[in-house]
């Protein structure tokens, strides 16, 4: 599959729910997969996870929610769904690597 400009259909949408935040982050035939909600708790980042079976974004959200959380500074839900086709070792770091690229743009939107 190659990137070559594709950006694979991933987009990343926020959203407010009073001080706090969700992502919900998509791409090729969205779905949910997996979702994290990290938030500060006696002065330290802690996170939950849920993992559909068989999905391997759980990781990855854990890891974008305890980001989000710790630059926001409030609580922050991750939801993740990304299926491509036949997708090789190649498209899925170029995956992982667009959205983190794609959501240091959107936490940084949102510090404004």
């Amino acid at each position: 599959m190659g990137n070559n400009g594709n950006d694979y259909g991933i987009r990343i949408d926020s959203y407010r729910a009073g001080d706090d935040y969700v992502f919900l982050i998509t791409g090729g035939a969205a779905h949910v997969g997996a979702v994290a909600c990290a938030y500060r708790h006696e002065g330290e980042i802690r996170s939950e996870k849920i993992s559909v079976p068989g999905h391997r974004e759980g990781e990855l959200v854990q890891e974008l929610a305890e980001s989000a959380a710790s630059k926001l500074g409030h609580r922050a839900v991750v939801i993740m769904g990304i299926h491509i086709d036949h997708a090789t070792k190649q498209d899925i770091a170029q995956i992982i690597t667009l959205v983190h690229e794609k959501m240091r743009a959107t936490l940084e939107s949102e510090e404004r």
